[in-house]
């Protein structure tokens, strides 16, 4: 019965411990907007992470071409990151790493979904580049993510 008890309180402090986590990010703002009047010669990556129950509390960095910090990506969030046209490898790291390369052109929008998977300590970072049907679709209830 004690071994029950001492289970069943060990569940409910990890339980609170991850609701705490989830609460201890910035305060988001709006819910997704487009970028308007975008120069013709930038383009805009829209970096978002739609909300999950699973992972909620895992943060991480998403930088362009491993030195310049995009944005900090919560849980629910989202960040249009307007760029000059160029190849950018977009990385993200835990206690793994995941990237993906974007030949960013000028004009153009996309759509980068960062999500989280099992990982050992941790959740993993996954980064996925999605087609904007799909994308517009999944940002719609994210808020936006302040600047780094």
């Amino acid at each position: 019965m004690e071994t029950k008890i001492l289970r069943t309180g060990a569940v409910l402090f990890a339980l609170g411990a991850l609701l705490f986590a989830q609460g201890c990010g910035p305060t988001l703002g709006h819910v997704y907007t487009k970028v308007e009047n975008m120069p013709a010669n930038k383009a805009v990556v829209y970096v978002y992470r739609p909300s999950s129950f699973f992972g909620g509390g895992v943060v991480y960095d998403v930088k362009a071409n491993g030195k310049e910090v995009v944005t900090t990506l919560y849980n629910g969030g989202y960040y249009p990151y307007v760029t000059e046209p160029r190849e950018i490898e977009f990385s993200a790291k835990t206690e793994s790493r995941d990237a993906v390369t974007i030949d960013v052109k000028p004009g153009q929008t996309y759509f980068l979904k960062g999500t989280v998977g099992v990982g050992f300590v941790v959740g993993r970072p996954h980064l996925t580049v999605v087609p904007p049907n799909v994308a517009e679709n999944e940002i719609a209830e994210c808020k936006l993510i302040p600047e780094p």
